[in-house]
């Protein structure tokens, strides 16, 4: 299979992020596209990629610009879980429930529901890191973080299925799951290590995430 990674970035110089200092060690493997001094929505760039290459390669995967992919072997194991999904993420859940607080872990019943699937990484205490086990992987899911999503390209040309572009960052990956979920497309997370170094969402009363909410919910409450 022919993999290409996109990542955008607001920072001027690629060489600053998490994504672009991992990936270069698969430059023999891989494709790595980007886009620096980034003012655009996640879903617009995403699909505007989608379009430009996904005649070109299998698989293209997006990645948040602060994901470090400390695994060696990524490639190989999207190559096994594509076989089995069509889009591929490291954390989400199963069952979800259209309801506020709109996060994907918390609609899907939070961390003792036994509804979450997937790992992943966060820095804690300087240079240590430490692993949120979200549930047991490779696994269906219905909804995916963003911060990792690998999308098998013949979901975009044969499908029709595309990022959701009514959303700039809070929700986009909700909702081009949950469209992806009215297609019969498939999604899954897969046992591939990385560290995020980002904290999450820290106030759910953040004008922004609170707009996109309300967006989030009238689009998807009879879902």
């Amino acid at each position: 299979m022919k993999i290409a990674f996109y990542s955008c970035t607001r920072k001027s110089d690629i060489s600053e992020t998490f994504a672009f200092k991992s990936l270069r060690r698969l430059s023999d493997k891989i494709e790595f596209f980007y886009d620096c001094n980034n003012t655009e929505g996640l879903s617009k760039r995403y699909n505007s990629i989608l379009k430009d290459h996904a005649k070109d390669f299998d698989i293209i995967t997006f990645l948040h610009d602060d994901v470090y992919v400390d695994d060696l072997y990524v490639c190989e194991k999207l190559e096994k879980a594509h076989q089995a999904f069509d889009i591929v993420g490291l954390a989400g859940g199963v069952s979800p429930t259209i309801k506020a607080p709109a996060l994907w872990h918390l609609m899907c019943g939070g961390f003792h529901s036994g509804n979450l699937r997937g790992a992943v990484a966060h820095p804690c205490n300087n240079d240590q890191v430490m692993v949120t086990s979200f549930g047991p992987m490779p696994s269906r899911v219905a909804i995916l973080d963003g911060l990792f999503m690998s999308v098998k390209t013949s979901c975009f040309t044969k499908k029709l299925w595309k990022f959701n572009e009514n959303y700039d960052f809070h929700h986009y990956d909700i909702a081009s799951s949950l469209d992806a979920n009215r297609l019969k497309i498939k999604l899954g997370v897969a046992p591939i290590w990385v560290v995020h170094s980002s904290p999450g969402l820290l106030n759910v009363n953040d004008d922004r995430f609170v707009n996109s909410q309300t967006k989030f919910l009238e689009e998807y409450s009879l879902y």
